[in-house]
């Protein structure tokens, strides 16, 4: 599957937290709600945002009317949030990086915005072909994830480890036969780029051996191997309380 995002992405966000958190982004032109959604505190927090900022608002009556994922009740169209080029990558010198190497599952993928957001990885790297799209459920599962960091797209994984390597970002892979634990990891005041495979096949040998560590998550022998989204969160997080 072709993926191919750079006329941007999140036209459409679903679900409240997702809305607020395009809304600060200052990327709304317009809000759908359902009706009888009106009484709830936090969605008239979210008008008078909206009334403030002068964003039209559509208050849905009828659910056969509703355009949305049925199971929502707050939708909103937006301008579409930029995706740079691998070319760009110089503008984010001074920040971590998440790579993510043909994540085909868009809940793994808006999971891992998230925990993104949350430990300063403020620029997330996704393959230009086969790769699960960043949709209307991606930014759903990021919770707002998506609205607070960068996207950046890229069409060869090898040239994009050169270009870290050239800015001086280590590149770091992790794989369940990875050397050493990120637990003793130190990574010091370096600026990192954490690799991650596929959910299936994760990183191959080839990607792994151009890296500059290749790192494991200690775990017990009861479970064969982590979930992508969890291992990523997991690892992002041991970085971010060691700065």
């Amino acid at each position: 599957m072709m993926v191919k995002m750079l006329d941007g992405i999140g036209k459409i966000v679903e679900g409240y937290n997702s809305v607020n958190a395009a809304l600060e982004n200052h990327r709304v032109e317009e809000i759908h709600i359902k009706e009888k959604n009106l009484q709830s505190k936090k969605i008239n927090d979210l008008i008078e945002l909206a009334d403030h900022k002068k964003i039209n608002i559509k208050v849905v009556k009828d659910n056969k009317n509703w355009k949305f994922k049925s199971t929502e009740y707050i939708a909103a169209l937006c301008n579409p949030k930029k995706i740079f080029k691998d070319s760009d990558l110089g503008r984010f010198s001074k920040t971590n990086f998440i790579v993510c190497d043909h994540i085909q599952d868009t809940n793994n993928l808006g999971a891992i915005a998230r925990s993104a957001a949350s430990f300063d990885f403020n620029v997330m790297c996704i393959p230009e072909r086969r790769s699960a799209r960043l949709n209307e459920r991606t930014f759903k599962i990021s919770s707002g994830g998506l609205e607070t960091i960068d996207i950046v797209e890229y069409k060869s994984i090898f040239t994009l480890i050169k270009k870290f390597q050239s800015m001086d970002i280590w590149t770091i892979g992790l794989d369940m036969n990875g050397v050493e634990s990120i637990q003793n990891f130190d990574v010091g005041n370096q600026f990192l780029a954490f690799f991650i495979g596929s959910e299936e096949n994760g990183l191959s040998n080839e990607i792994q051996n151009k890296l500059d560590e290749v790192l494991n998550i200690s775990t017990t022998d009861k479970i064969e191997s982590l979930n992508v989204s969890v291992a990523a969160g997991i690892a992002m997080q041991h970085i971010f309380i060691k700065n």
